[in-house]
Parts: C-alpha cells; structure tokens; sequence
C-alpha cells in the first residue's frame, strides 16, 4: 500500500437532531416534517429497487440504476419515461456522469463499467477491471482534468483507466482478462458446480455481454417500444499497471473528489474499514497522503461521502454522519439523523446557502444546514432510502416546457421500486425558507397553487348529489381561494357573484389587456371550480395533489381546477410581460357538476358585468385517445328525469300481501320497458323526428378517426351523433330484506339529444310519453314524473375565424394539426353563454381519455397542463393580432 499520513481523530460527541448540542448517548429522533411534507412526482418501477441516481443536468435526464440491472431514463421535465439501457446482468449499484465529455458510466454487482452516450443512450464501451476476482464495483469518480474513471471493487482495490473519445475510436476489441480461481469470490462457484449459470458473471465473454446489451426506446401509449443494439460497442480492460491492491480493508463503497486549492486533483475513498484515504492524483496514479480514522472505531462501514473546500461529511453504517475538517484533517462532530445506515449524501449551495441532504435505510430524508443542524427531517419512501441526487433545475434554459421541473429538486431513490422528486424552493419543507416571490407569481407556481386549490372539496350539490355542511363551506372557501388568486396574478374587477339560495357562487374577473392596439377583443373563458364526490377506491388521499409517473392526481384536478388555473397563469403571464392585447374575462362557476342550476339566471340578472364578448373559450372535456391532441366542436344535450311510483300503503310482506296487490316495482320495470325496443332505439313517437343523419363524409371521417383509437366507427358515431336513453338508478322505499314489497321506487333516467332536437320538445314527448304509457298499464299506484336537469346540444363551427385561430394555436404547441372531435356528453353553460353574449364558443380538451374524470384516481398528465396552458396563452395572442 502507497504511504501516507495516518490522522486519527480525538473524541467527539453526537449531535442530536433536536438540539445543537453535543450528548453522549442516542436519543429518540424527532419527527420535523409536517403533514403536508409531499414529492412533487413519485415514479415507480415495477418492484425494481431503485439503487443509484445521476442527473445530466444539462439536458434535464434522469438516471435511475435498479437491482434487475436495468437503467431507466426519464425526462425531468415531463416525468415520463424515455428508455431503458440493457447490459448489466446484476443490480446497478453506481452512476456517474463525466459532463465534460457527455458520458455515463454504470457500475454493477456483475463486475463491469459500461459506458454510454448521453445524448443518444447508445453503449460505448464495455470495461472489464484489471482481474476477474474484482467483485462487485461499489462506487466511482471521474476526474475530469485527466480523463480517467476510478472505481472501487469489493475486492478492496481501486482501479482506474483512462479514457479519451480518440482512445475510443481507436481502440481494439479486447477479450476478458485472465481469469484465475480466487478463494472467496469463486468458493460458491466451486461448491454449486460447474455449470456456466454458477460461475462468476465475470468469465463471460465479451461476446456474450455484448449481445445482451440494448436500448429500448419507450414508445407513445399504443405504439410498440423501439429497441436498437450497439452500433459500435469496444471491449476495453483496465491494466494491471492500473490497480491498487489492498487500498483498504474492506470493500471500496464510496469514492469522490474533493475541491482542493491546488491543481493535483484529491480522490477520496471510504471503506468498510471505517476509514476515509485521500488520493493525490499526481500523473494518472493515486498516491496516498492521509488516512481520517475515529478515534473510537465502532467498526461502521463508510458506505457515502460528500464534501465542500473545507469539509468531508461520510454517512456510516448505524446512522452516523462524521464531519471531517479538511485543513486540520480532525473530525470535527457526528450527527446523528438516522436510526439505521446512512446510504447517501447530497450537497447544495441553491440560494447561496449551504446545506445537505442524507438518506437512511430508516426511509428518512435529513436536511441539515451550514450549522450542521438538522433542520427538516421526514419519511421519504416507504423503505430504505438508496440513493439521492440534486436537479439544479432548468431556469432560462430552451426548453418545449416551460415551466415543468424549472425549480431545483432532491431526487431519491429507494427499494421500495420508486424515486421521487422533492422542490426545494418553492415547496414549503419544514424548515426550509422559501425564496422570496417575484413582483408577479411565475408560471411554476401553478403547481402550488393547483395542489391548495384540490385540497378544497367544493362538491356541489343537486336532486341526486347531497353533501355535508363541510364540503358546502369547503365549495365557499374554494370560490374565495380563486378570487384570491385571480388577484394575486394581475386580474382586475374580481368578485364573488351570489347565484341563488344554497348555491356556491359564480367567481369573475378580467385580466385587461396591456394596450389597446386597433379594436381590441375580448374572450370569456367559462370553467367550473365545483367537483365530483370521491369514493373509497383511490390509491392515494383524492384531496390531495400526488404526483406519479408523470401525473398528477387528485379529485378535480383535469375536471376542472387544472385547466382553471392553467387558463389564468396563461393570461397573467403574458399581462406581466406586456403582450395581453385581448381582455380575458374569466367566468367560474360552482354548481356545472350538478347541472348549473341558477346560472342562466344569475347571468341574465349580472349581464352588465361582463361587458361585449366576442368569442366563449372552455376547457372541460378530454381528448379521444391519449396523444394526440383534440378540439371539441360538438357535444351532446342532456334531460335527467325522476320517475316515482307509489302504493297508497306502507311496505307489505310478500309471502302474506304477494300476488294480491299491484307492486310499484313490478310496475317500474314494466313502465321502463315501454320506453325502448328490442334493439335499444327509444320507443316515443316523434322522437328521432329532427336527428341529423350521419352522412358519408362524416361516416368515412369517424372511421378513420375510430381506426387510429382502436375503435369501432358505430360506437363513436353512436356516441357523438346519436341520441341515448339511459337508466342509471333504481331504488326502493323498503329494506333489503328479500320478502319485502316496497310501497314505493323510484328510477332515475336521462335521454342525450343531439343537434338539431328541440329540447323542450323531447322533454315534452318524454314526459308525455311516459304519462301515456303507465295509463295504458291501469294500474291504481300513483305516477310522478319530474324533469330535473335540462341542458341543450352544442355544435361549433369550423369556419369560425376563432376555431381556425385555436388550431394554430395547438398545432403551434403540439407540432400537429388538432383532431376535430365531438363529446358524448353535455356542458349546459355553453349554449346558454352562446344565446346571451351573442358570441360563439371553441372548445379546447386538456386532458387525455384516460384522465377518469368523475371516476377514482382522476388525473391529467403534467405534459398536458403545461401545453394546455402553452396553447391558451397562444390562442390569446393570436386574437391580439386578428384584424
């Protein structure tokens, strides 16, 4: 072993995390993150444990090595998954980035390095270390001012090799090292046999290794995956010349440089020896200068390291974290955080403040500051923390997204198959100060603003809707939370409008446009702040914003809070950078879920409020698959109907009263039979007297529409152009017992109308329709019909200078032309809005078909609240500039 000052420090005590004061013994560890301590995204990886983490800051990739041996890339920008780099047989236990040369390395138990391009992920190398009796590779550095990669081997050595993209070019194929019995590692080899599967993975050959290696390209939803094999791919041995031996005792199991003054780069090694060595690089070699040994080892492993120009911090086996002074070389503290091994460790500087992160196996994350107190400290994954890294964020860099991920982040990585993403600035950790806020709030506070606005269940409620008084003052706070914001984001003239008795009230406000340039226009974007009740079936708390795999959910969040706030941060960001040239009159009503009682007329009532409107904008329905992007230009009209029979008596037996009265079930489902035939078609006379038929053009258009989706052309046509009769409910006034009669039941119906219907009547002929048909039936029970909700058909135009302008606006954001599609559905605001602005709507869908808007783990995709927003703030411009 090289020679070299051996420091072994004096005693030192543990800093508990609750106090800055030294104690001698361990004690309990105080929970210091609050309840609403939550990742901005987590990603899961099918049972893979998610072993090591590393960042291309430039680009803004994720890196995740797993224990299957696979690396799985993703875009911090969107969350979503871009490919997966095949190769190594065993867990990936190390990543690290050399930037200057746009490299990845990956070390793994199966003793190999591979190399890969970070801008096309293709493999590069292949790199055996100098013996196959190396073990696993636990750790790596690379030293950017020689171009040579360290590693650390289970075998106590470190190894290094040089490489330079020349040496690339020019170098051969090389086959494996000499392979020699070694007493420990091939020991099991020799006691299971023979057979290749038992032998080392390292007497492999290159060939085989090679072969196995692919990257797979993740692929659109209904797209099949893309895997490419190695163009070009070398086979390259560390030399012999270049291992150090016995560099400890113990395995190697972390390795970084350290900021030094001087121009000879400083490698840092800890090991399971408890011992941190430091390596002066001096002409390729590592030359020992010191040891930092405690001076009471307790025998921990060092297992993670980080460092700044004056200190080593070394997270150890147990929970510790030893603070080393890199001048005096003296451990200077040992914090405890953590119950059980600190695994990994991750400096920042962000704001100018120095601070920390550890991750333990007790599933904990720390945040420690420059006075190496513990500041923040909460469970982070549901089992061992294995690794962390820092996203410094993407800030006045070009990107498609503008304001996804702009904000730095803490990336861990855990066994429990996921990683997830921590903001550090603009999300309240405990203990964290938040950067102060800019003059106006930035786009990437929408997240923020959407995660507080979930939080309210604004319910709203109707004739088949009942909620509580907490979610009747949740749907008042929700309304307040919006006024507050439109305010706060630059719109003038926000208020609260009363609707009628018991309603939520309507939230109004006008972003004013900059200047006037020629006649300026002005839009009227009506959305809905209202939701839908939520049921036991989420995976995760619906009031609250959780983020996974690229989406975020939470109950309303696509239906309709995301796209309320998206449309506001598009207005206020182009007012805050002069370039509103249209007034944006934003109109959000409380009651849209449950038929927008009141709201015709509290519009008429509040007309004068809204001034001259010359086109309605709404974002309240879905695209027809999942990638392309859509614009509706047609919806279906709704009448919701409750149909009560009633007996003049209370509940009777069947086994005494059976058969010898009229039963208003029996005469439910006779009633509900006289309203269809056999093929489905609703059976009232005049009742397909207006539908418009579906012509040839349209038909051949659907179909290709339906082919792309994987869909049969009737079910869509069916869907968009047909009327429906549904039953959705059908209750009784008796208990569950199965020999009750009930005394009354009541049915719960809706017919879907389509263009050209007149609603009132086709209310009427279904009124009248079923008065007729239970008369015909004689039966002395009492009808009663009631018509509950009513909503007419909407259809845009094409031609519409407005449409026209929203289609570039999409294809602008999208890079492909919209898809014109029609909704099945029914939104009563727009026709109403249409008939008293005299100003005529476009339609644009946010979310995906699979967003399960009303269902269980509603969603929508982060990509499409940020482009949803991109393309509203273009349209916006676009009428700006209309003649």
């Amino acid at each position: 072993m090289a020679g070299g000052e051996s420091i072994r420090s004096g005693p030192v005590g543990t800093l508990d995390v609750a106090t800055d004061r030294f104690v001698e013994t361990d004690t309990p560890l105080e929970q210091k993150a609050n309840q609403h301590t939550r990742a901005l995204q987590t990603v899961s990886f099918n049972d893979a444990s998610v072993l090591s983490v590393a960042i291309d800051q430039r680009r803004g990739i994720l890196f995740c090595g797993s224990q299957c041996g696979t690396i799985f890339v993703w875009d911090m920008s969107t969350q979503q998954q871009l490919a997966q780099l095949m190769g190594h047989t065993r867990s990936v236990l190390a990543l690290e980035i050399a930037p200057g040369r746009d490299w990845l390395f990956s070390a793994s138990s199966d003793s190999t390095v591979r190399q890969w391009d970070l801008a096309t992920y293709e493999p590069l190398s292949l790199i055996y270390p100098a013996s196959d009796n190396s073990g696993d590779i636990f750790s790596m550095a690379w030293c950017s001012q020689q171009d040579t990669l360290f590693f650390g081997c289970q075998d106590t050595s470190i190894q290094w090799i040089s490489i330079t993209p020349t040496f690339l070019d020019d170098a051969p194929r090389q086959g494996l090292p000499e392979s020699r019995p070694h007493k420990f590692f091939d020991s099991m080899s020799r006691a299971m046999g023979s057979s290749q599967n038992t032998l080392p993975l390292a007497v492999r050959t290159a060939e085989q290794l090679i072969r196995r290696t692919a990257v797979q390209i993740i692929a659109k939803a209904g797209e099949a995956p893309k895997s490419r094999t190695p163009s070009k791919m070398v086979v390259l041995a560390v030399s012999k010349s270049h291992v150090l031996p016995s560099a400890h005792f113990g395995y190697v199991y972390s390795m970084i440089f350290v900021p030094t003054r001087g121009e000879v780069p400083l490698l840092a090694s800890g090991s399971g020896d408890e011992t941190v060595r430091l390596w002066a690089i001096v002409d390729g070699n590592p030359v020992l200068q010191r040891t930092l040994e405690v001076a009471e080892p307790t025998g921990d492993t060092i297992l993670t390291m980080c460092a700044w120009e004056t200190t080593l911090l070394a997270g150890k086996q147990g929970g510790l974290i030893d603070v080393w002074d890199m001048d005096s070389y003296t451990q200077i503290r040992a914090l405890r955080g953590h119950t059980d091994d600190v695994l990994c460790l991750q400096l920042s500087d962000l704001g100018g403040e120095l601070t920390f992160f550890s991750g333990s196996a007790d599933g904990h994350v720390c945040r420690w500051n420059k006075y190496f107190q513990c500041d923040a400290r909460w469970i982070a994954h549901a089992d061992i923390v294995q690794s962390c890294a820092l996203y410094f964020g993407r800030k006045g860099a070009k990107s498609q997204y503008s304001w996804l991920t702009t904000d730095p982040m803490l990336v861990t990585g855990s066994s429990d198959a996921s990683v997830r993403l921590w903001p550090l600035l603009s999300s309240p950790l405990p203990g964290v100060s938040p950067v102060p806020p800019p003059a106006h709030p930035p786009c990437s506070s929408l997240l923020h603003r959407l995660s507080e606005f979930v939080g309210y269940k604004s319910v709203s409620h109707g004739p088949t809707l009942l909620v509580d008084a907490e979610n009747s003052e949740d749907a008042r706070q929700a309304a307040h939370f919006l006024k507050n914001t439109l305010m706060q984001l630059g719109a003038s003239e926000v208020q609260l409008i009363p609707c009628r008795t018991g309603a939520n009230p309507m939230v109004l406000g006008t972003f004013k446009a900059n200047s006037v340039r020629g006649a300026k226009r002005r839009c009227l974007f009506y959305g809905h702040y209202d939701c839908m009740p939520a049921s036991e079936d989420w995976e995760s708390n619906p009031w609250e914003l959780h983020g996974r795999n690229g989406y975020l959910y939470a109950r309303g969040v696509s239906d309709n809070k995301g796209p309320v706030l998206a449309v506001a941060y598009a207005a206020s960001d182009l007012l805050h950078a002069h370039q509103l040239d249209v007034d944006v009159v934003m109109l959000v009503e409380g009651e849209q879920e449950t038929g927008s009682k009141g709201f015709h007329a509290c519009l008429q009532a509040n007309r004068a409020l809204l001034g001259h409107i010359d086109v309605i904008l709404v974002c309240n329905s879905y695209w027809l698959g999942e990638q392309r992007p859509c614009i509706t230009v047609g919806l279906r009209g709704v009448i919701q109907a409750m149909v009560r029979i009633t007996a003049l008596r209370s509940d009777i037996h069947s086994g005494v009263d059976g058969g010898a009265v009229q039963e208003p079930m029996m005469d439910m489902v006779k009633l509900l039979a006289t309203l269809t035939d056999a093929n489905g078609h609703v059976a009232l006379r005049g009742f397909y007297d207006h539908v418009s038929p579906v012509d040839e053009q349209e038909h051949a258009y659907y179909s290709k529409l339906a082919h792309e989706v994987q869909k049969q052309p009737e079910r869509l046509i069916a869907r968009w152009c047909k009327p429906s009769f549904t039953v959705h409910q059908v209750t009784n006034s008796g208990p569950s017992h199965a020999t009750v009669i009930p005394s009354s039941v009541e049915a719960s119906l809706s017919i879907r109308i389509v263009p050209n219907q007149d609603l009132h009547a086709v209310e009427r002929i279904l009124e009248e329709g079923i008065r007729q048909n239970y008369v015909a039936m004689q039966s002395t029970n009492q009808l009663d019909v009631r018509i509950f909700h009513r909503a007419d058909w909407w259809l845009g135009s094409l031609e519409l200078a407005y449409t026209h302008a929203l289609v570039a606006a999409v294809e602008a954001e999208w890079h492909e032309p919209p898809v014109m599609i029609r909704e099945g559905g029914s939104i009563p605001g727009i026709a109403i809005l249409e008939k008293e602005l005299g100003a005529q709507a476009v339609h644009l869908p946010m979310g995906q078909a699979s967003d399960h808007a009303h269902l269980p783990n509603e969603r929508i995709r982060l990509i499409n609240l940020e482009k949803g927003q991109a393309v509203v703030r273009r349209f916006f411009q676009f009428l700006g500039d209309m003649d």
